[in-house]
């Protein structure tokens, strides 16, 4: 027996997140990357684009990567496809999601709500993509904010897209069925500006005691309890696993994340300590240091990649992903 769960959310809960007029709602029709769709797939026309390195909109940046030359992509991308049909060929319905359609949102910006208060889907709401692909990056699907600072973390919407949903409910080529036991989970991990971390299990599909409950809806997920976050990043696991990682087709949506503006951030914070500036240009992927005679660039593993002296040098050698420069006292969390 199947499950199938809408998920529809308690809406006291939510509309109290939209109390307070500074919380700040992810809408990629106000995308400052240029979003066109394939009008077959629904896919952003530049997934397989390797220039493009992020999705930007409002605060919100979201890794992107691809080689085009391998018709391959990870990280997150964009899409307003609505067919949530059963296709052969995956790599057309890699782009779609089991609602429908992304949230719609009302004159206010926020969250537009049924009656039991589940989100209103549109079909011509576009929402993100997000490919979970551990072999290419060590936080492949990651975000973070385009000013540097903190935010406080209030909730998202999260939801299955096709291939995922195809691939638990009846397998595929490289993976099984979901029998008794089994379960793919979406964990979001909430990283502050001193690198710590608080992180949230969601379940987006199970299989037990011979009943499939899986995720077909959007569904809200409260992201209060990650506190105040300059980096939220995204992993998968699912129980259908085998010498080579997991065998599910690790692909999940995402659309309206929520956070609010804090007062101060840790990256703030340790300017104004310092006394100098970090700055950068994500149109030249041009890092620029005030008030120090040395820089260092470190990766999302503590890696460091890079070291300078000079007060302005380019990252544009350096893989997409996201970064930590540090100088002096000071830090900037970048995503490239």
């Amino acid at each position: 027996m199947k499950k199938t769960l809408l998920f529809a959310v308690a809406a006291m809960s939510i509309a109290s997140a939209y109390a307070e007029s500074d919380v700040i709602v992810l809408d990629l029709s106000k995308s400052t990357t240029p979003l066109e769709f394939n009008s077959e797939t629904g896919a952003w026309t530049g997934t397989y684009d390797d220039d493009e390195e992020s999705i930007t909109s409002q605060c919100f940046s979201f890794v992107h990567n691809s080689m085009s030359s391998w018709s391959t992509w990870w990280g997150f991308t964009a899409s307003n496809s609505a067919d949530n049909s059963f296709r052969e060929n995956f790599i057309t319905y890699q782009f779609s999601n089991m609602a429908e359609g992304g949230i719609a949102l009302n004159d206010d910006g926020s969250v537009k709500l049924n009656d039991f208060g589940a989100p209103v889907v549109s079909k011509e709401m576009p929402y993100l993509v997000a490919f979970y692909s551990p072999y290419m990056a060590a936080r492949p699907v990651d975000m973070t904010f385009t000013d540097g600072k903190s935010y406080e973390a209030v909730g998202v919407y999260v939801n299955l897209n096709s291939y995922s949903y195809f691939s638990v409910q009846d397998g595929d080529g490289y993976a099984r069925a979901f029998t008794n036991g089994d379960k793919f989970t979406l964990t979001i991990h909430g990283v502050a500006a001193d690198e710590s971390e608080k992180e949230i299990a969601v379940e987006l599909a199970s299989y037990d005691n011979g009943n499939l409950t899986i995720n077909r809806g959007w569904r809200y997920v409260d992201l209060t309890s990650l506190g105040e976050v300059n980096e939220i990043y995204f992993t998968m696991k699912s129980t259908d696993s085998g010498t080579y990682g997991d065998n599910t087709a690790e692909y999940f949506c995402l659309d309206k994340l929520m956070v609010k503006p804090v007062e101060t951030s840790g990256v703030a914070d340790l300017n104004a300590a310092g006394g100098n500036i970090i700055s950068y240009d994500r149109a030249t992927k041009t890092v620029t240091v005030d008030g120090a005679d040395f820089a260092m660039v470190y990766d999302v593993t503590g890696r460091q990649v890079m070291s300078t002296e000079a007060q302005q040098f380019s990252i544009d050698r350096l893989p997409a992903g996201v970064y930590v420069v540090r100088a002096a006292s000071s830090s900037l969390k970048i995503a490239k």
